[in-house]
C-alpha cells in the first residue's frame, strides 16, 4: 500500500513534468545499520526495536518537490526465541511540497520542527515523539504526521502556518520491561477514549543583525494521555463490589511560545519559553459508556452470593443486578510554562560544546476530588495524577535538568569522540554517555558507545530509578549510501 503511494505520486509528477516539459530529478540516501545493544549489570542483550535501514528520496521537477523516507524496524526476540522477533516497515515521511514566489507550501505525512533550541525544546510540539528514539537526536525521534504546512517570506521574515487534520500522540511504550521509561499507570487499548479533532498552529520568526526573534502558537492535544474520570457501577444495594470503569484520554491544550538566539562568531546563544493552558471538553455524558468488563463481576459475586443462601432466602436476579451509579469527572484544568536556554561553543569544525538548562513550573491545576469504590474512597489530586502532555520531552523525566553535549574530530585519523550528560537538578540522578566513532571507509562508520545511568532509589516514582537498569554498551556499524 505504502509502495503504491510513493509510485502514484512519482507517476503524477512525472505527468507535471511531462507537460511542462521540465527536467525530472531523483537524489536519494540511506543507512545500514547493524547494532547491538548490551546491559551493563549482566550483558544481557536490551530488546528494544531499532531502525537497520532506513531510506529517503527526493523527486523534483520544476516548483514541485515529492519528498519521501522509510525505515525498517527489527526488534530482536532473542537467541532462545528467535520467532518472536519483529520486524516492520515504517513510512516516517511522505509528502509534496510547491514553491512559489511567496514561499512554499507541502501537503502529506511530514515531520515538522519548530523552536531555537536545538534539543528539548518546549515550543517544538507539532509532530510527535517517539520516545523509544528519546536519546536519539533531530528528527530521529520525532514521528511524521498528516499536515498541510505553508511557509511564506517577506524581506528575511518567515511565517509557518500549520494545519493538521487529525490528532496523533506520542509512541510511550507501556509496560514493556526492556524500555527505560515506563508510564506511571498501567493502560489498556479500551480505557482509552480517542481523540480525532484537527489542530493548528503558526511560527513566525524575524532575524534582526546577529539575533533572531521568534514568536509561536499552537492548539491542539495532549501528546501523552491523561486520566480523566471513572464511570462507577456496581449492583442495585450499592455494596460489594463497586467497581470503576477508568477513562483515559488527551487534554486539550493551548501554547503560546517565544524564542530568541544570538550568534556571535564562535558563540551561540538560543532559548524558548512556552506557556501551556490545558484542560478537557468532555462532560460526564461524553465519557459513560458501557462497562462489560465491571459488569459481569458484578453479576460473578451476585451468582457467588446466590450459591451461598440458605434454602429459604430468595435469589437475586443476577443479570439484572449491574446497574451504571454515576460518573465521576476529574478536574483537568493545568496552567504551566517551561523553558530552554542553550550555550553553544563551536570555535571550529573538529570540536563543539553545547550546554542546556531546562525548567518545567506548573502554575494552576483544578480542584481535587474522591471517588469512592469497594476498595475504599481514593484522593484523586489532578495536581498528582499531571503529566505534560506538551512541551519538553524530557520532562517525562524530570522537571529540571541541565544537559552537556560535547564533540571532537580528529578528521586525519578518521575519529570522532563524544560526551553526552543529563543532569536532575533536583538530585534524582543522572545519564552519561560516552562514545568513540571510527570512519573505516567513506561510506563505513563504527561507533561504540558506553551509557551508565545513575538515580537516588530513596526518591519514590523516580523515572531514573526505572532508567538505571538501562546503562549499557552500544556496538554500531553503519553503512551510507
Amino acid at each position: 500500500m505504502k509502495f503504491r503511494f510513493l509510485k502514484l505520486a512519482i507517476s503524477i509528477l512525472g505527468c507535471i513534468t511531462f507537460i511542462s516539459g521540465a527536467e525530472l530529478g531523483y537524489s536519494h540516501s540511506g543507512i545500514l545499520n547493524l547494532s547491538t545493544i548490551h546491559r551493563l549489570s549482566d550483558y544481557s542483550i536490551i530488546k528494544i526495536p531499532y531502525r537497520v535501514w532506513t531510506y529517503g528520496a527526493v523527486v523534483s521537477t520544476n516548483h514541485f518537490n515529492i519528498i519521501g523516507s522509510t525505515a525498517f524496524e527489527f526488534r530482536f526476540g532473542g537467541f532462545e526465541k528467535l520467532e518472536t522477533s519483529q520486524g516492520k516497515l515504517d513510512l516516517r515521511e511522505l509528502y509534496a511540497e510547491y514553491f512559489f514566489d511567496l514561499g512554499e507550501v507541502s501537503l502529506g505525512k511530514q515531520i515538522i520542527n519548530w523552536g531555537s533550541a536545538s534539543e528539548n525544546n518546549p515550543t517544538d510540539n507539532v509532530s510527535p515523539l517517539n520516545y523509544y528514539y528519546l536519546f536519539s537526536l533531530g528528527k530521529e525521534r520525532r514521528e511524521g504526521i498528516f499536515s498541510l504546512s505553508s511557509i511564506l517570506y517577506y524581506d528575511n521574515a518567515k511565517l509557518n502556518l500549520v494545519y493538521i487534520p487529525k490528532t496523533a500522540s506520542h509512541i510511550v511504550p507501556l509496560d514493556d520491561p526492556e524500555f527505560a521509561i515506563n508510564s506511571p499507570v498501567s493502560l489498556r487499548d479500551d480505557q482509552i477514549m480517542k481523540v480525532n479533532s484537527p489542530e493548528w498552529g503558526y511560527s513566525f520568526t524575524i532575524p534582526y543583525s546577529i539575533m533572531e526573534f521568534s514568536t509561536s502558537y499552537f492548539s491542539g492535544y495532549d501528546r501523552i494521555v491523561s486520566f480523566f474520570g471513572a464511570n462507577v457501577w456496581s449492583n442495585q444495594a450499592f455494596t460489594n463490589p463497586i467497581v470503576a470503569d477508568t477513562v483515559f484520554s488527551f487534554r486539550k491544550t493551548d501554547m503560546i511560545g517565544f524564542g530568541a538566539s544570538l550568534l556571535a562568531g564562535e558563540f551561540a546563544v538560543r532559548g524558548d519559553v512556552a506557556i501551556f493552558k490545558s484542560g478537557d471538553t468532555f462532560s460526564k455524558e461524553d465519557i459513560y459508556r458501557d462497562y462489560e468488563r465491571g459488569r459481569q463481576k458484578i453479576i460473578d459475586a451476585c451468582e457467588q452470593r446466590n450459591a451461598n443462601l440458605p434454602d429459604w432466602a430468595t435469589s437475586i436476579d443476577c443479570v439484572n443486578d449491574a446497574e451504571y451509579k454515576d460518573t465521576f469527572l476529574l478536574d483537568n484544568i493545568a496552567k504551566y510554562y517551561q523553558y530552554t536556554v542553550e550555550f553553544e561553543y563551536r570555535p571550529n569544525i573538529d570540536f563543539s560544546l553545547i550546554s542546556q538548562f531546562s525548567k518545567h513550573v506548573p502554575t494552576e491545576f483544578g480542584k481535587a476530588d474522591s471517588l469512592t469504590l469497594s476498595a475504599g474512597t481514593i484522593l484523586l489530586d489532578p495536581e498528582a495524577l499531571f503529566i505534560p502532555g506538551m512541551g519538553l520531552p524530557n520532562s517525562f523525566i524530570s522537571n529540571s535538568t541541565m544537559s552537556v553535549s560535547a564533540l571532537k574530530s580528529y578528521r586525519d585519523s578518521g575519529i570522532e569522540l563524544r560526551y553526552t550528560g543529563l543532569i536532575d537538578l533536583d538530585e534524582k540522578g543522572s545519564l552519561h554517555e560516552f562514545g568513540v566513532e571510527y570512519e573505516l571507509t567513506e561510506d563505513v562508520k563504527v561507533t561504540g558507545v558506553v551509557t551508565k545511568i545513575f538515580s537516588d532509589n530513596s526518591i519514590p516514582y523516580n523515572q531514573f530509578t526505572a532508567m538505571e537498569d538501562f546503562s549499557h554498551v552500544r556496538i554500531e556499524l553503519r553503512f551510507f549510501y
